[in-house]
């Protein structure tokens, strides 16, 4: 009864976000509205991607824009080179090059752990990063590549922005459902137990190299898919699709929302580009109140947002009944 209820819930509020253009039509800031929750969704699906690495295999990468920018650049360019608005062409240029792209860095940075994998993913990030800067003819270096393509699929045109939008919030419902679906399988578990003692997963008889790297290169190519929907929404791709400052947006969104929590990544996506993008109209210092959010999270409440209303609803909800 209660699990019918769940879903009947999730699902309600996924049509109401994936139709938030068409029932918020009459306020008087829908467009604006509408463009920033588009771009919380693309870094929602980023976070997402980097938290089935830090909160289900336990590995903390700051190297997750590599991947972002390499399906970004992907989709842009190969639409560009072949003269195609095909989705499924932009959207699976994207997901190769971003696999590929995770799986040759991933061979080497899952061999470490804690802060040595974190400082391999940077070093391989900063190096991706300095071939988008110095590849003028392909990237267009610091100029970035301008007037990205958008897509079209099955006679759909995603140009208009409520369309791009629908496409945007349906990517990432099916994002959610299919991290979901990782985290409730075999294959979840087992990353889940080679976080916490990898050890004895290996004296079970897993792989731990092979899941590891297995949960890199899927990472890798979700978030390519967010790279792909963040050049077709800006149309336009640069070097800081690649660059350190997208990776800390991410990992930032993973620590406020909540690791491992499917969610949280997607609430503190949110929260990151709510002070990013809305607050500076209010207040001068938007980018301190990220810092001291950020502070505050990492000293008091290491659950995130979603563990700390967790915790308040276990704390509120009334003691069962003891038998007499």
């Amino acid at each position: 009864m209660r699990r019918g209820a769940l879903i009947a819930g999730a699902a309600v509020a996924a049509l109401a976000l994936v139709t938030f253009p068409v029932w918020t039509s009459e306020w008087e800031s829908s467009r604006y509205a509408t463009t920033v929750l588009r771009d919380m969704l693309v870094l929602a699906i980023l976070a997402l991607s980097l938290d089935l690495l830090v909160g289900s295999a336990g590995l903390p990468s700051l190297g997750h824009a590599a991947f972002f920018g390499a399906g970004a650049y992907a989709a842009a360019v190969t639409m560009a080179r072949l003269g195609s608005d095909e989705l499924l062409v932009g959207l699976g240029a994207a997901i190769v090059a971003s696999a590929l792209l995770s799986l040759v860095i991933g061979l080497f940075a899952v061999r470490a752990a804690g802060i040595f994998f974190l400082m391999l993913t940077l070093a391989f990030a900063q190096m991706v990063f300095a071939v988008a800067f110095q590849a003028t003819e392909l990237t267009g270096g610091s100029n970035g590549l301008p007037g990205v393509r958008r897509p079209r699929l099955l006679g759909l045109d995603f140009n208009a922005p409520d369309a791009l939008f629908e496409l945007v919030a349906t990517t990432f419902v099916v994002v959610v459902l299919l991290l979901w679906r990782i985290r409730t399988s075999a294959y979840g578990l087992a990353l889940v137990g080679v976080r916490e003692n990898e050890r004895r997963m290996r004296a079970l008889g897993y792989d731990a190299t092979r899941l590891k790297l297995s949960a890199f290169v899927l990472a890798g190519a979700i978030a390519g898919v967010a790279g792909a929907l963040s050049g077709w929404s800006l149309r336009f791709v640069s070097t800081n699709d690649v660059g350190i400052g997208r990776s800390i947006e991410a990992f930032v969104s993973v620590l406020i929302g909540g690791t491992a929590t499917l969610l949280g990544p997607a609430i503190g996506a949110v929260v990151v580009l709510y002070v990013e993008r809305v607050l500076p109209s209010s207040i001068p210092f938007a980018e301190t109140v990220l810092g001291l959010l950020f502070i505050a999270f990492v000293v008091a409440a290491r659950q995130g947002i979603v563990g700390v209303a967790r915790a308040a609803y276990a704390r509120a909800r009334p003691a069962p009944a003891r038998a007499s």
